[in-house]
């Protein structure tokens, strides 16, 4: 979608781009100002305070605070450059929204670091860019002032030869909605609509902007997720007796998930059975910088009862019992009288050895099947190389249904 870009090769127009021109207190810390923020400063003691809504700035004019932080991202609907019909509601996922603009030179010397962060965020499932173009301010809103001798944001991208997804605001009145008196500006906003972070300019940062950018994004998702599925996360095992705090019956609902499971994210996502969709829990660990999440466990429901119906993991870091995890045991290391409960069960790619923990209340259940090693399949294999079979699940079921007669 984005060529190669030679940032290089930019000619660095240098305007001023904030919207307003009054003047404005000068910061202690300029540096500030071309990171993210996620906290607005307190004044400093030596400035007064600024008549354009107490924003403190940089040498440069550039912003050190922003007024919407950690409150909702506005509502509003808008006309994209491809002509499609735009509404703010369905933002609702991780987005990094860059506010800029044609007419400014300090837009169009970011513009190159906005595909190449675009091109980045690609590759994150979990991430995504969406820009918006604005006017100067309400007077400079005909095409002339917006786009200059371009004419449009789509002749601009087509002359620089890359693109990304732009919504259009023709008179102003996003760029007020957003509080926006700098750009460019970058506005990070969590899936539930809060915004979280903001900065400026993105190609006056030393070091490598777009990477050191994505960085600073990971740890404020990851310092928001631990906020929100906080605490001290329990150790990753399964067994009879449950998963961490998951023991029993327990309501197969978000705030029933998020207490089990403490100090980990909670995903909701959809399983098939056949053709039919069903809602499941995705436990998974919390992001870090130097670590992607991982999924734990997935968590299933009870139809009938609106209850968990099962925990299964494919996790090799959750540890069963005897310290059994998965891809390391194997069914020869059960005991007899485990093994003795053990069946071969058709799959759909082929057979598992089906090991319940307790014939007649079985609350935890071990699936064994062809490894790495195998060649052919299990069906066909002798007594003594279906010994060596590997643990691919392991499932725990909270109450068996007898239990709510």
């Amino acid at each position: 979608m984005f060529r190669t870009l030679s940032l290089g090769a930019l000619a660095l127009v240098l305007a001023a781009c904030s919207a307003e021109k009054a003047p404005s207190p000068k910061a202690e810390t300029p540096n500030d100002a071309i990171s993210i923020i996620t906290v607005n400063p307190p004044p400093p003691s030596t400035i007064e305070a600024s008549e354009e809504e107490g924003a403190l700035r940089d040498e440069h004019e550039r912003p050190l605070e922003y007024g919407l932080l950690g409150q909702p991202f506005p509502q509003f609907t808008a006309t994209m450059a491809d002509g499609q019909a735009f509404d703010s509601s369905v933002l609702n996922r991780w987005m990094v929204i860059q506010v800029w603009g044609v007419w400014c030179g300090d837009s169009k010397r970011d513009s190159p670091y906005a595909a190449a962060l675009a091109t980045a965020i690609e590759q994150d499932p979990d991430l995504y860019l969406l820009s918006i173009h604005v006017p100067e301010n309400a007077a400079s809103t005909s095409d002339e002032d917006m786009y200059g001798e371009y004419g449009s944001v789509s002749a601009y991208f087509a002359e620089k030869g890359y693109s990304y997804p732009t919504v259009l605001d023709t008179d102003a009145s996003i760029r007020e909605l957003l509080k926006i008196n700098w750009t460019p500006s970058y506005i990070l906003i969590s899936p539930d609509g809060v915004i979280r972070g903001f900065r400026t300019d993105l190609s006056v940062a030393d070091g490598e902007p777009v990477k050191d950018f994505l960085k600073d994004v990971a740890r404020v998702k990851g310092e928001v997720r631990k906020a929100e599925f906080g605490g001290t996360p329990l150790p990753a095992t399964i067994g009879p007796e449950g998963i961490m705090r998951l023991k029993g019956e327990t309501p197969f609902t978000l705030g029933a998930m998020k207490a089990a499971f403490p100090g980990h994210e909670i995903l909701t996502d959809r399983a098939f059975a056949g053709e039919q969709a069903y809602p499941v829990f995705l436990i998974q660990t919390i992001a870090t910088p130097n670590e992607p999440s991982r999924l734990v466990y997935v968590v299933e429901p009870d139809w009938t009862l609106g209850n968990v119906g099962s925990v299964v993991t494919r996790n090799p870091a959750v540890t069963g019992p005897y310290g059994g995890s998965v891809g390391k045991m194997k069914l020869k290391d059960l005991t007899r009288e485990a093994r003795a409960r053990c069946t071969l069960q058709p799959g759909p790619i082929d057979s598992l050895f089906i090991c319940p923990g307790n014939t007649e209340s079985p609350r935890f259940i071990r699936a064994f099947g062809a490894g790495g090693d195998f060649d052919g399949k299990l069906d066909d294999a002798s007594p003594e190389y279906q010994e060596e079979a590997v643990l691919l699940e392991m499932k725990f079921i909270p109450q068996p249904a007898t239990a709510h007669k």
